[in-house]
């Protein structure tokens, strides 16, 4: 049996800037839990102190900035291109959304071709940005700031919980959802297989690859 033919989607920097904000949003969260709530004070052992778990927030918080900036110095252009993409919402992206609910489940439908990202990849990427934005913004106030206003906190705990929940639903689609689980290798590797390009990301898929050479469809 042959292999399949296999598609480069995200290059090196794209993916170590996407693992490092991963696990310092996932480090982030959780310390922010514990500074924020009582639900997860049975972790603070492992911290020393609740003092300990702002220290670790706030190391996090240097390298999920530095996620950040990572492709914006490293990869000007891929990111010029996805903010333009993500910011662009098209029928396609439409006639995506509501068969999403299907999707979510384990449901497949027919979708019209999607282009390097679908509607609800725009989606999560315009949550994260903003809470991103947000969360960066109010939590510098709160550590730099000898007296930061007031609606910072509140501020900074919505957008947390909204970037949360919004993580947690990419973290399923891309491990555990049948339909689209195979997303995760191109976060591992960098590629995809090219059957699985032309069944969810179609339209990128033709404008790329159709006229490339049989044995060069990688970028």
């Amino acid at each position: 049996m042959s292999k399949p033919r296999m598609v480069r989607r995200f290059s090196a920097v794209v993916r170590v800037s996407h693992w490092l904000y991963a696990l310092s949003f996932i480090t982030l969260a959780v310390t922010g839990y514990m500074i924020y709530g009582s639900a997860l004070d049975w972790m603070i052992p492992l911290f020393g102190s609740l003092e300990g778990a702002m220290v670790v927030h706030r190391v996090a918080a240097v390298f999920l900035i530095m996620a950040v900036l990572i492709p914006i110095l490293m990869r000007p252009r891929e990111v010029t291109a996805w903010l333009g993409e993500v910011f662009t919402f098209t029928e396609a992206d439409i006639a995506f959304l509501k068969t999403f609910p299907a999707k979510f489940v384990g449901v497949k439908k027919k979708i019209p071709p999607q282009g390097f990202y679908n509607g609800g990849e725009k989606i999560n990427s315009l949550i994260q940005i903003i809470s991103g934005v947000v969360m960066i913004t109010t939590g510098l106030f709160m550590w730099l700031s000898s007296s930061p206003p007031p609606i910072m906190y509140p501020l900074h705990a919505l957008f947390m919980a909204i970037g949360s929940a919004s993580a947690i639903g990419h973290i399923y689609l891309a491990l555990l959802n049948p339909i689209s689980n195979e997303a995760i290798r191109a976060m591992i590797n960098g590629d995809v297989s090219e059957k699985y390009m032309q069944e969810n990301h179609g339209q990128w898929y033709q404008e790329v690859y159709k006229a490339a050479p049989k044995g060069k469809r990688s970028n």
